[in-house]
């Protein structure tokens, strides 16, 4: 019987993938490359929206915290302990000319510890101020604050005055002011502030002049009648909505909590000068500030409940009482929220509530920062 022998062609091992299984491994690939891309994208979206979220709170906040400080400053005039008498009549902040400022403004304007002004809208709008015009002057004409560049229409205007609390940069190590260190020529234009014992009279007296002048100005004494009393700078600051943060050449668009400050002047004696603006906080777009009075009748020091006023008062004698302030800053993010349509209303104190307007201006998120502020310095010298 013959045997056959079947022989066994080992089989070939397959090299490479079909056609088929190389679509279907692109087609999950690129689904997992399209869910990474989605996740990525995302998480960058929602990292700019909370860059975007801290900003803005931290806009908000810093501009309170800037002015509730600078308002507890407020009518502090060192060891003077009586309240300066406040003018009769308005005068422009900026100056009769706002270009050069005098020392004799500044002084008569002494009284004022803090003035605030409605500037006029572009139209009635809630949330903002009207349309009527600034405080009339007693020459004729109407306050212009024609010192604040690229004002805001319908926004507040704070202007705050009190002496520097810092003596130390016009002392010695003893705390004695230095007639040379106020007589520079960083300090000579600037204007100080001195109050102490005359040394012919004894009397109490107060003294404002010019750091060049203080040879012979500043002759006040302390108690003892022998050391020279404290010199302390004369700070005018105010505080406005800017509609740009940086305006020079092409100015952006981003409106801006702004401080304009008595600076030290040229070289004309008794003439003084604005510095530079100061950018506070980007994203301000709107500031209303509403004034605590201590009436005649009760003069204790201490805000009444009925006597709450924005800043459209008429009588300038009327300032001369306040002794709260209650700040409503509305502040917005300084990019656009993608897809996003503000239809808040944000309520700003006796101003109303605002509504952003439909289009571009619905498009940035926004808070309302309020801050209630005690002017300690008024306050306590009313209540004696």
């Amino acid at each position: 019987m013959r045997t056959s022998h079947f022989h066994l062609v080992p089989r070939r091992l397959q090299r490479g993938i079909t056609i088929v299984e190389f679509m279907v491994s692109i087609a999950i690939g690129m689904i997992v490359v399209a869910a990474l891309a989605t996740l990525i994208a995302d998480q960058s979206s929602n990292r700019a929206e909370v860059d975007r979220a801290g900003r803005l709170i931290e806009s908000g906040r810093y501009s309170a915290r800037v002015l509730a400080d600078e308002l507890q400053m407020a009518g502090y005039w060192g060891e003077i302990s009586l309240s300066p008498a406040a003018p009769a009549a308005w005068a422009d902040p900026c100056g009769a000319n706002p270009a050069v400022p005098t020392q004799a403004e500044q002084v008569a304007a002494m009284g004022l510890h803090i003035t605030g002004f409605d500037v006029p809208g572009t139209a009635a709008r809630p949330g903002y101020n009207g349309t009527a015009a600034l405080p009339a002057l007693a020459g004729g004409g109407n306050v212009t604050l024609s010192c604040l560049p690229n004002l805001k229409p319908g926004t507040d205007v704070l202007v705050v005055r009190h002496a520097d609390s810092n003596s130390t940069p016009y002392e010695n190590g003893s705390g004695v002011p230095v007639v040379g260190t106020l007589g520079a020529a960083a300090n000579g234009n600037r204007l100080f502030t001195q109050a102490g014992l005359n040394p012919t009279t004894s009397l109490f007296e107060t003294r404002f002049d010019l750091g060049a002048n203080a040879a012979t100005a500043f002759e006040l004494k302390r108690k003892d009648k022998v050391t020279m009393a404290t010199v302390r700078r004369f700070v005018t600051r105010i505080y406005y909505v800017s509609t740009c943060s940086v305006c020079s050449g092409t100015p952006d668009a981003i409106p801006s909590l702004k401080m304009l400050e008595l600076d030290k002047g040229g070289a004309t004696a008794g003439e003084l000068a604005w510095a530079d603006p100061v950018t506070i906080s980007e994203g301000v777009e709107n500031l209303q500030v509403e004034y605590g009075f201590d009436a005649a009748a009760t003069k204790d020091g201490a805000p009444d409940g009925a006597d709450i006023a924005a800043s459209s008062l008429t009588a300038v004698g009327d300032w001369a009482a306040v002794v709260s302030v209650k700040l409503f800053i509305l502040a917005r993010s300084i990019e656009r929220s993608p897809g996003f349509t503000d239809a808040k209303s944000y309520p700003l104190g006796l101003a109303g509530a605002m509504v952003p307007a439909a289009g571009e201006e619905a498009k940035y998120k926004r808070h309302v920062f309020s801050q209630s502020v005690r002017l300690v310095n008024p306050s306590f010298r009313r209540s004696l």
